[in-house]
């Protein structure tokens, strides 16, 4: 009887430690979409307690754990300190399966361990990747242009390159590849000696992201497409998020170009701090003497938009494209800014602008099934992105219902109750049917709804995804277009 208990117990040990493996694997997933900080892992621990003691923290990933090079030394490493402790322990404690139990819970301690002791190995590895990147860049000597801005950077990327490609060989960072890491990647990979110009993204998240890259790609032309309240979790303060935006143009040389938007108020207030560079405006909504470039007699539909492209000489040239959104003429005149400073005329430059595709998961139109209109704008919205969004499904007619699909906003800090609310009004005064992904993260985005007097049995609140589309099986017929605003990554699962 003794053996069969000892046996028991044994085999119910060697499970836990199984399980600890196993459980290392999601918990690994979730530190890489941290970008291996263990500040914000450990946040996300202590915001979801449950998902410590679960197998798998997240049933369907979005985005999947991929086994880079780092991910595989760190999980390696995890697995021999999982090892070392279940010896240790096991050697010391005659309570066996007590202490597989502690081990298979510690599992999250253990990575986050295992992440600070390969973390200089990591950084000398960072920096031989980055010192190579910059050997390149400085072999080959493209033209480096930096765009950075809280909203229309990824769209303004795009427009840009395709613009400027149709007489220059262009290479631009892919994606949303806008840290020191992915755009090294980009350098070292892709960069060849027929690139003439090199477009960079830059995001940021805190002060001295965005010196960090100029230090890396040293820009030449910098570009600011708007300053808002987006990731003031981490920046806790606007007045960071403008100094940080602001760091592009304070690394560019003194010959450098800096292009902003006028039109956006944090944007004007930064031309006054600029010395000895060349500044470069564009812009809709202010005196056209000031301005580069600006555009007039704008119209926008269902089908794309339409308006008038001026310089400051007064030439005026016609411009269509198949894009959605008012502000999508800003990311365009930002692009034709620079385009005409690399000699394009506004004809070539107008040409080129017919054939601008939208970025994919922002604001691009797709025909659904069953007559279904959708219009994907799922890519990390802000308060202003969103609210544009809602005035293009606004512009949508032909009778169908207008219906908003929804997780809310993240990432706005002290701001996030309020700007949610305000998204609830916004949408009240526009959509027939919304729905909110995720009961307690769109609470504020339902009290909105009340408050503007939306009827709530148009409201439909669902944990995820699934349950929407399960839902829109009932309510949807063709002629109804659906917003799908935001997609929150797996870090903000319910």
């Amino acid at each position: 009887m003794v053996d069969i208990l000892h046996y028991i117990i044994n085999a119910a040990v060697t499970a836990l430690l199984v399980i600890a493996i196993l459980r290392a694997i999601p918990f690994l997933h979730m530190l890489q979409l941290e970008g291996y900080k263990n500040k914000r892992f450990i946040k996300w621990l202590v915001t979801n307690p449950a998902k410590i003691l679960i197998v798998r923290p997240i049933k369907e990933p979005k985005k999947k754990l991929v086994f880079t090079a780092r991910a595989t030394r760190l999980f390696v490493l995890t697995l021999f300190l999982l090892a070392f402790a279940a010896y240790y322990f096991f050697t010391l404690s005659p309570l066996s399966f007590v202490t597989a139990i502690l081990i298979c819970v510690c599992v999250p301690i253990l990575l986050i361990l295992s992440n600070v002791l390969i973390h200089p190995l990591e950084a000398v590895i960072n920096n031989l990747y980055l010192k190579s990147a910059k050997k390149k860049l400085q072999m080959l000597k493209p033209k480096v242009i930096a765009i950075t801005g809280s909203y229309g950077k990824t769209s303004t990327k795009d427009f840009l390159a395709t613009i400027l490609s149709k007489r220059y060989k262009v290479l631009k960072t892919p994606g949303s590849f806008n840290t020191p890491m992915g755009i090294c990647k980009v350098i070292r990979g892709e960069l060849k000696p027929e690139h003439e110009i090199f477009i960079v993204e830059m995001g940021a998240k805190e002060k001295g992201n965005i010196k960090e890259l100029c230090d890396l790609v040293r820009p030449e032309i910098g570009i600011i497409t708007a300053i808002g309240p987006q990731h003031l979790e981490t920046f806790k303060t606007m007045e960071s998020v403008v100094s940080t935006k602001y760091e592009l143009i304070e690394s560019l040389p003194v010959e450098g170009i800096a292009v902003l938007n006028n039109d956006d108020e944090n944007c004007r207030n930064l031309v006054k701090r600029i010395k000895e560079k060349k500044i470069l405006l564009y812009g809709i909504n202010r005196d056209n003497r000031k301005l580069h470039l600006t555009a007039k007699n704008i119209s926008t539909d269902s089908h794309g938009i339409y308006f008038q492209v001026q310089n400051g000489k007064a030439l005026t040239v016609p411009c269509h494209c198949n894009l959605l959104g008012r502000h999508n003429v800003h990311n365009i005149l930002a692009a034709a800014t620079v385009a005409l400073e690399f000699g394009m005329s506004l004809h070539e430059i107008a040409e080129a602008i017919k054939a601008l595709e939208p970025t994919p998961h922002r604001l691009q139109l797709i025909r659904g099934a069953g007559g279904v209109t959708v219009i994907d704008d799922a890519f990390n919205a802000n308060p202003v992105g969103a609210r544009m969004a809602l005035e293009v499904l606004n512009e949508f007619r032909g009778g169908g219902k207008k219906v908003l699909v929804t997780p809310g906003l993240v990432e706005l800090g002290e701001n996030e109750y309020e700007e949610n609310k305000l998204l609830g009004v916004a949408a009240a005064n526009v959509c027939d049917l919304v729905f909110l992904v995720g009961p307690k993260r769109t609470s504020p985005i339902f009290d909105g709804l009340r408050e503007a007097g939306f009827p709530e049995a148009s409201v439909y609140v669902e944990r995820n995804l699934n349950g929407v589309t399960e839902r829109f099986k009932n309510v949807l017929k063709a002629g109804d277009v659906i917003l799908f605003e935001n997609d929150l990554p797996d870090t903000y699962n319910e």
